[in-house]
């Protein structure tokens, strides 16, 4: 194996091995964030604008088949639904950077 397989296989090892933790922490749901400033929970559909979350950024990982940045971050909405979200932008509350 080359090492730029072992890499590669070590960084999607990585990222699963900390999503695993964040599950753990109760961390279930998995959120995308939309064009017009809110976060889309993908299980159950519900929208939660963003300065209405707790968003923080939690990990950094290199994709090496986009050739980019991911950033893992947790969601938590306040009402009790947690979840993960991974972009290729550092997100906050109150910016995407």
């Amino acid at each position: 194996m080359n090492s730029s397989a072992r890499n590669s296989r070590k960084l999607k090892i990585n990222l699963t091995k900390r999503l695993i933790e964040l599950q753990a922490k109760g961390y279930h749901f998995d959120y995308l964030i939309l064009c017009n400033g809110q976060l889309l929970c993908i299980q159950n559909n519900r929208v939660t604008p963003v300065g209405a979350a707790q968003i923080d950024i939690v990990d950094q990982v290199f994709d090496r088949l986009s050739r980019r940045f991911k950033y893992v971050h947790t969601i938590d909405t306040g009402n009790g639904d947690m979840g993960v979200m991974i972009t290729e932008a550092i997100c906050t509350a109150w910016a995407i950077i």
